[in-house]
């Protein structure tokens, strides 16, 4: 009998549910195509990058995704970041190094499809091959600290 009275509540209380669900729902999906990315220069990082904002803003508390273009040629010297990086590598070629001593010897390969986790604080440094798009999920606010800043 128990059953059957939470069963006719839940069935009485549906179509207040269907009502103001969508009041309640909170944020609605969002949809974005490459074809109509928004790319500037990505401040902060050496000439040549540009960067297209997904979802959120880096420079606030909260997530965020980005992707980054980089020209072939391009580096980026020894840096970290206050948070956590998730980054997957969507075309091109890239090789990245680890640690403070991160040098062009002991990088790594970065390919399409490539998926890489980066624990917030860890030094690290990019290599661009060929053109390579990358996007990159975070948590703000960013930061973006090099290891022998430019004087």
């Amino acid at each position: 009998m128990l059953r059957f009275a939470i069963a006719a509540a839940a069935a009485a209380a549906l179509p207040l549910t269907l009502a103001f669900g969508a009041v309640a729902a909170g944020p609605m999906p969002m949809m974005t195509e490459a074809a109509k990315l928004s790319w500037m220069p990505a401040e902060g990082l050496p000439p040549g990058a540009q960067v297209a904002v997904l979802y959120g803003d880096p420079s606030k508390a909260g997530p965020f995704a980005l992707r980054f273009k980089f020209p072939k040629g391009y580096g980026i010297p020894t840096h970290s970041h206050p948070t956590d990086e998730f980054i997957t590598v969507l075309s091109g070629k890239a090789r990245m190094a680890f640690g403070e001593d991160a040098g062009e010897t002991t990088a790594e390969p970065m390919t399409p499809d490539s998926f890489m986790v980066l624990p917030a604080g860890y030094w690290h440094a990019l290599w661009i091959d060929d053109e390579t798009i990358v996007e990159l999920h975070s948590t703000g606010p960013f930061a973006t600290t090099l290891l022998h800043p430019v004087q």
